[in-house]
């Protein structure tokens, strides 16, 4: 994802260009920035991005058909790994560099460099103490907001087929996966059908089934990494579908696990499209101060999503309570406040007319 004169969005390699030449498009122009040419990269798919499981996300699969059985098949096996990092110093070091601590001190390199000579890392209080913290801190993440590692799954920057080749329906995604001597090898995802969502996801339809697919060898796509094309062919595209995604920068969660497919599909969300205010005038100071005030008086986004979040846990039909369709609105309606201007106002009113205050969270007022 890139800004450059004036244009904001995401660009991928195409081998059919030549020289240096950059291709945007009229939607990627947000404000007109003539001879400026600098370039801020904001984010690069350099490495695939792990796929972990949240509870919004466990609770609709659990409600499309999914075993609960699954959900704790893979926290154990999560917590066991936790435990084994622990016993050796290589897993210590590699798990450090994982979670990405003691990078900048080179912690892990001291406890692989203290193995090489015969110290094991667990005689020093310190070094011992940060493996266990490091731990500790996972198995609440696990504990506390179900953060659970799939290992059948991957997170990847969204595009679209420039080449038109995808068919509605149809995905390519292609990452890379290291060998046995580190390298990184290109990997494509294709061959059956696969469960595609997005974060953050609240309505049952934001898990959608679609089938995954490999290109001809002379198709500019192979020349990709680290990142899922969607087609562009169909009445609707599949990003808005899921939970209103697009193409300017999001990243998408694929899984390929069969034990975590969904058994029935809902239909998608179709919300409607809410017009941004317009103030016709300039855009003045005072206007971003009053808008900033305003977003903090009126942002219900939290408070939404967890309500939603204990009545799909109480209700017997989950996510797909007329309650949670509903509460989902609203969450969309919160997230694009920031877009749109337009406030969850009537948030309030719905919550007493429900009497969601006694059924969701006990005498809260």
């Amino acid at each position: 994802m890139l800004t450059i004169t004036g244009a904001k969005g995401v660009i991928s390699l195409d081998t059919s260009l030549t020289g240096k030449e950059l291709c945007l498009r009229p939607s990627m122009t947000k404000f007109d920035a003539a001879g400026v040419f600098d370039i801020e990269i904001c984010g690069a798919a350099t490495r695939p991005l792990p796929l972990y499981l949240n509870r919004p996300f466990i609770k609709i699969l659990e409600d499309l058909g999914v075993e609960p059985e699954v959900f704790l098949d893979l926290q154990a096996a999560m917590v066991e790994k936790l435990r084994m990092i622990t016993l050796t110093p290589p897993n210590a070091a590699t798990f450090l560099e994982w979670c990405r601590v003691g990078s900048a001190t080179k912690t892990p390199q001291l406890i692989r460099l203290l193995d090489d000579i015969g110290l094991p890392f667990q005689q020093d209080e310190f070094l011992r103490d940060t493996v266990e913290i490091a731990a500790l801190s996972q198995l609440r993440e696990i504990k506390h907001r179900s953060r659970i590692l799939v290992e059948n799954g991957m997170t990847l920057f969204g595009i679209m087929d420039e080449t038109n080749t995808l068919n509605e329906g149809e995905i390519y995604a292609v990452s890379e996966k290291a060998d046995k001597d580190g390298k990184w090898q290109r990997c494509v995802l294709a061959g059956g059908q696969v469960a595609i969502t997005r974060s953050p996801a609240l309505h049952p339809g934001d898990i959608q089934i679609v089938q995954a697919v490999d290109v001809p060898s002379t198709s500019p796509l192979t020349k990709l990494r680290n990142c899922v094309v969607f087609s562009q062919k169909g009445d609707r595209d599949l990003p808005s579908q899921l939970s209103g995604g697009d193409l300017d920068g999001d990243i998408y969660n694929i899984i390929f696990d069969p034990l975590l497919m969904p058994n029935v599909t809902h239909h998608p969300a179709d919300y409607p499209r809410q017009t941004p205010i317009n103030i016709g005038r300039p855009v003045e100071t005072r206007d971003m101060t009053n808008f900033f005030i305003q977003f903090m008086e009126t942002d219900q986004l939290g408070r939404i999503s967890m309500m939603h979040q204990q009545m799909a846990d109480r209700e017997a039909q989950g996510t797909l309570h007329p309650v949670c369709i509903n509460l989902a609105e609203m969450a969309s309606t919160a997230v694009d406040f920031s877009k749109t201007g337009i406030p969850v106002s009537w948030f309030d009113e719905y919550f007493i007319e429900t009497r969601l205050t006694k059924r969701c969270i006990g005498g809260y007022e």
